[in-house]
């Protein structure tokens, strides 16, 4: 079966425009998201190249190196899409120098030595290498999800599928195969490269999901200012360590911590140095305690520091040792530095004594204001 050259430029016209479309709406619902913006400008520039070439009756030559050339370049901003997305250097340069060698050649077989079949493999190249720059953006260690690898697997089709058509239009030009052969060929490689170009587009939309999925969990479960878990995560990493403790006999342990004197600091120095300090206590507990330990905000100057497979001895050990850490680490801000002192209660669920998330938050608390009465700067363990 062959399909006539306008049936076939308005299938790719339709698709590249629907695909703008679609990314043109995930950009507009999501405008941080600067990859679908790019994405979308890569489909209406092929579907530009692709308008241009239709005029090629009316300026066969001007209109052919044109077209092809926007062509070359829409296939770049994919490459350029996918290099945003991961939150790499953007090739703009060597997008240009692709798009401006590949029309440089162009125009050599097109006016000073004509070849059908050297053009066809301008095309072939032109397109394929910022797909293999592409495909290997996506490839990289730690980047392999299901949507990369399918974006991945659509664009080699795609390269694959130029070379066929590379070697079946230098076999035609040498009289290896007859018209209809090379027709057939033609129309089979234009609608598979359609069909990996739609692939492609939907497995940058998984990509697209998957970040903005996790942007959400973020949102969800992240403190705004500090970055560290909220009162949410806070909750269900206490109910997850809780059942665990119940199935298993497992202690573990709950710091309630409070910055000394924290109105004072912004009456002082004003609400940016008081939040300076709230990061600044963040960074540091984060970087010291265990990768399997959580410290939440729950809100205000207060965190909570859910600490699995730990005794009232160990939980202690950990307090003293923040307290003492911030002692000698104040805060610079500015010209200046706020000395800031923590007090910490400690409360602790064993199988002597097993106690239930919310009750340990509740006495690691009132373990905290013990803290305080006794002076501040120091811990205290509950009853």
């Amino acid at each position: 079966m062959v399909l006539d050259f306008l049936t076939l430029s308005i299938v790719i016209l339709l698709n590249a425009f629907t695909m703008a479309i679609v990314w043109g709406l995930i950009w507009w619902t999501y405008r941080g998201f600067g990859a679908a913006r790019i994405w979308m400008l890569a489909c209406l520039t092929t579907a530009l190249g692709g308008l241009v070439l239709s005029l090629e009756s009316l300026a066969k030559v001007p209109t052919n190196v044109i077209g092809n050339g926007v062509i070359f370049f829409g296939f770049c901003l994919y490459w350029v899409g996918v290099r945003q997305f991961y939150g790499d250097r953007r090739p703009w340069l060597e997008s240009i120098v692709i798009t401006v060698a590949a029309i440089a050649v162009l125009i050599v077989f097109s006016t000073i030595y004509p070849s059908n079949a050297a053009r066809n493999a301008v095309y072939a190249v032109g397109q394929s290498i910022p797909l293999a720059f592409a495909i290997l953006d996506l490839t990289r260690p730690g980047r392999r999800s299901p949507g990369s690898l399918l974006a991945a697997v659509a664009m080699a089709i795609a390269i694959l599928v130029h070379g066929v058509e590379t070697v079946a239009n230098f076999a035609f030009s040498t009289g290896g195969i007859g018209q209809l052969h090379y027709d057939t060929i033609e129309t089979v490689v234009i609608l598979l490269v359609i069909f990996s170009g739609v692939v492609w587009n939907f497995g940058m939309i998984v990509m697209a999901i998957d970040h903005l999925r996790a942007e959400l969990a973020v949102l969800t479960y992240r403190d705004e200012l500090t970055g560290i878990a909220n009162r949410r995560l806070l909750l269900e990493r206490l109910s997850a360590v809780e059942s665990r403790s119940r199935r298993e006999g497992r202690p573990f342990a709950v710091l309630m911590v409070d910055i000394d004197n924290f109105k004072t600091i912004n009456d002082d120095h004003g609400h940016a140095a008081g939040d300076a300090c709230l990061r600044h206590v963040a960074d540091i507990v984060s970087a010291t305690l265990r990768p399997s330990d959580l410290v939440a905000r729950p809100g205000g100057d207060e965190f909570c520091i859910l600490l699995s497979d730990t005794n009232a001895s160990e939980a202690a050990g950990i307090a003293a040792e923040l307290v003492a850490t911030f002692r000698e680490r104040p805060v610079a801000w500015g010209a200046r530095t706020i000395a800031l002192t923590l007090s910490i209660g400690v409360a602790e669920s064993s199988a002597a004594h097993p106690r239930t998330g919310r009750e340990l938050v509740e006495l690691a608390d009132r373990a905290l204001y013990a803290a305080k009465r006794d002076g501040r700067d120091g811990y205290a363990l509950a009853a």
